[in-house]
């Protein structure tokens, strides 16, 4: 509004028009009501009588509406701001503002959260809510995270030149190079050369190094998987300067030789029809993520003849590039050389912790045969679905969001909740039963390195905690730390729409190999976190990419690791056929946890169970009590022909010590005449029909 009066003066002052002077308003007078006669009475009572004048006031103000409505406000004889005590008039005699431009309406960061204020109807906003309120519009400074100034360059600065930077691969050219896919193209990239693709495909090197997501990958004959969907940071391919061919390349075809020695990066691109991007049309808030958006040229990477992948020119609205922080590279490199290296990572909700955790991981996969990845997140668990808090054991490198990775964890636990608000004491018996389990099993494992020059003989530990940083949430992540004894622990900064944490850093004792070293990371801006999708909407994304994920049917044999890379997506889950379980020789007993739990009736266990997702948890035998009531689960009479499942009100959840969770199933249907009930579940039969132990709700 300051602007546009400074400019109207401005113009008033250079075209020298006079306007009349405006003569001062003059306050209508209202016509005089007929008098009364004088009274000399004094009134018998100070309340006036609710007859006297009933329409008096209501009258006066219909007339002073209808004498306001015959001003407008924009004719030229009154200036309504010229009165007006909130605006400062700029006279166009103190400066010349003939040629400058409006002055520009600057806006704060605490003007643009855009948090709605309180109203008795609006939720209570609890510290341990995982998701928090979603930020509608948020004005990221330009200086506000690293990269800001990357944003306007171009994601691809590689030109596809058929014959000359790309080569579509022969069958005999394929088998040469030890390519076993149908499709390959082969581009050449030069020292800093970048290719950012959208999509589901696989790449290998063949000569040179490339930078991506934050780790080097040299020349290999292994197919890296990559998943860049639009709802999280597209990955980039950056050419480093290293002329280092693939050792196992035999004989170079005759077409490609002039290439391998002119060029400095060699890569190979595959497509990867995985079957992931059909889940969109299950989580329709997912619809189309793997495809470029009416802001993006969808013709730009038909040169590279890869169904389903699209070349990025430029970023755009929904498309933000993956831009590793410099306090990131920083601390990835200033890893302690203990050999027994534990990681942990805190941090505040919306600030990139995961996406560290995953960044940190592929680092130390360079140097690591195996790493051990605990996942303390019960609503973003980058693994498993949510409601689990697990020990995997990674063996390749991680390239997409959790939700493209699904994986059978090697230790887990169920608490069957998003926030351990309710169970804070199951949540740290189970997160100590994991990290003994990593001490006696996975620390030092028995096996060898199968050749492999990274180290074996020791796998390093990454924790990974949760976002909630206020009152119970930043004790138990204090708890955590006492109990895993951190080498190296990495704090992501609050971002600046929210609260500090409430961590406390305790004083590294000097030459303490005890003493944690502590790493400050800048969080990620939340145009790079692509606030268009909540962390509701993550969760819904892993759970139905769990349930809808090929794993492989064989048991994994010691730390194996074993990740879903095929997605059945042609059928919704009521069209996948399920197994059809006997309660009463599957499950020894049935457990309900959760708040709430504790008041569900023997008689309305089948209408609970109903529709409920639940673990399948394996337990030592002899470590539960007998004290099972073996009541009807209905009353309906001919229930009495059907054996009661197993459950007892408020009877307490398996200890973690003594039990193991193989993963989540989802209890499709009961039968009300008999002992069966349908299951669905990603597992292999060999967990479902032949582990000893009790289904936990």
């Amino acid at each position: 509004m300051l602007s546009a009066i400074a400019a109207r003066k401005a113009a008033q002052a250079a075209n020298a028009v006079s306007l009349p002077t405006p003569e001062p308003p003059v306050d209508p007078v209202p016509p005089s009501p007929v008098e009364a006669p004088p009274s000399h009475s004094r009134p018998t009572s100070k309340r006036k009588s609710s007859s006297q004048a009933p329409n008096s006031s209501r009258k006066r103000k219909k007339k002073r509406e209808a004498e306001l409505k015959k001003t407008r406000y924009f004719e030229a004889e009154s200036d309504p701001f010229h009165n007006s005590d909130d605006v400062i008039i700029i006279d166009s005699d103190d400066e010349d503002l003939s040629d400058a431009p409006p002055a520009p309406i600057t806006r704060t960061a605490t003007n643009v959260v855009g948090k709605r204020a309180w109203s008795p109807s609006a939720p209570i906003n609890d510290s341990s809510d995982e998701e928090g309120e979603d930020i509608l519009d948020v004005l990221v400074p330009v200086a506000a995270h690293p990269g800001a100034t990357h944003g306007m360059q171009a994601l691809t600065s590689f030109r596809a030149l058929p014959d000359k930077t790309v080569f579509y691969l022969e069958s005999e050219e394929k088998a040469a190079l030890g390519l076993s896919t149908e499709t390959a193209t082969l581009i050449s990239l030069s020292a800093g050369q970048t290719v950012s693709l959208l999509g589901t495909y696989m790449f290998t090197v063949l000569q040179g190094a490339v930078f991506i997501c934050g780790v080097r990958v040299p020349a290999n004959v292994t197919a890296h998987c990559v998943y860049a969907p639009r709802s999280s940071p597209i990955p980039i391919i950056e050419a480093l300067d290293e002329k280092v061919p693939l050792a196992s390349i035999s004989a170079v075809p005759v077409r490609l030789r002039p290439v391998f020695e002119s060029s400095d990066t060699l890569v190979v691109l595959h497509p990867f029809d995985s079957g992931v991007e059909g889940l969109g049309k299950i989580c329709r808030t997912f619809d189309g993520v793997f495809k470029p958006s009416r802001w993006q040229d969808s013709d730009a990477g038909h040169y590279l003849q890869l169904p389903g992948v699209h070349m990025l020119i430029q970023p755009s609205k929904d498309i933000q590039p993956f831009i590793l922080p410099p306090s990131w590279e920083i601390a990835l490199s200033s890893l302690s050389d203990s050999a027994s290296g534990i990681f942990l990572i805190k941090g505040h909700k919306k600030s990139g912790k995961s996406t560290f955790a995953r960044t940190l991981l592929n680092r130390l996969l360079c140097r690591y045969r195996r790493v051990a990845f605990l996942e303390c997140d019960l609503g973003q668990s980058e693994f498993t679905p949510g409601g689990l808090v697990a020990l995997n054991i990674i063996e390749r490198l991680v390239f997409g969001p959790p939700f493209t990775h699904p994986t059978l964890p090697n230790f887990a636990h169920y608490l069957g909740v998003t926030t351990p608000r309710s169970s804070p004491s199951h949540y740290v018996a189970s997160i100590q039963a994991l990290v003994e389990a990593y001490q006696l099993d996975v620390q030092t494992p028995t096996d060898d390195g199968d050749g492999d020059s990274r180290i074996s003989d020791v796998i390093p530990l990454i924790v990974n905690t949760m976002g909630w940083t206020k009152g119970l949430g930043a004790d138990l992540t204090r708890k955590i730390e006492d109990i895993v004894q951190p080498t190296d622990i990495f704090e992501v900064e609050a971002p600046f729409f929210e609260h500090p944490s409430s961590f406390e850093h305790p004083p590294r004792v000097p030459n303490d190999p005890q003493s944690p070293k502590l790493h400050l990371l800048q969080p990620i801006a939340p145009s790079v976190l692509s606030t268009n999708y909540s962390a509701s909407d993550h969760r819904s994304a892993a759970i139905l990419s769990y349930f809808h994920a090929i794993i492989p049917r064989t048991a994994p044999k010691g730390l194996e690791q074993v990740t879903a890379t095929r997605w059945n997506t042609m059928l919704p889950l009521c069209a996948h056929p399920p197994y059809e379980v006997d309660w009463s020789l599957a499950f020894d007993r049935i457990t309900l946890c959760g708040a709430g739990s504790e008041d569900v009736v023997p008689s309305e266990i089948n209408r609970v169970l109903n529709g409920a997702l639940v673990g399948l948890v394996a337990y030592e035998p002899g470590s539960l009590d007998d004290d099972v009531d073996m009541l009807p689960s209905s009353s309906d009479p001919d229930a009495a022909l059907v054996p009661p499942i197993p459950y007892t009100q408020g009877s307490p959840v398996p200890s973690p010590s003594t039990s193991m969770c193989h993963g989540v199933a989802l209890i499709r249907a009961i039968s009300p005449s008999s002992s069966n009930m349908h299951i669905l579940t990603p597992l292999p039969p060999a967990f479902v029909f032949e582990m000893p132990g009790s289904g936990q709700g």
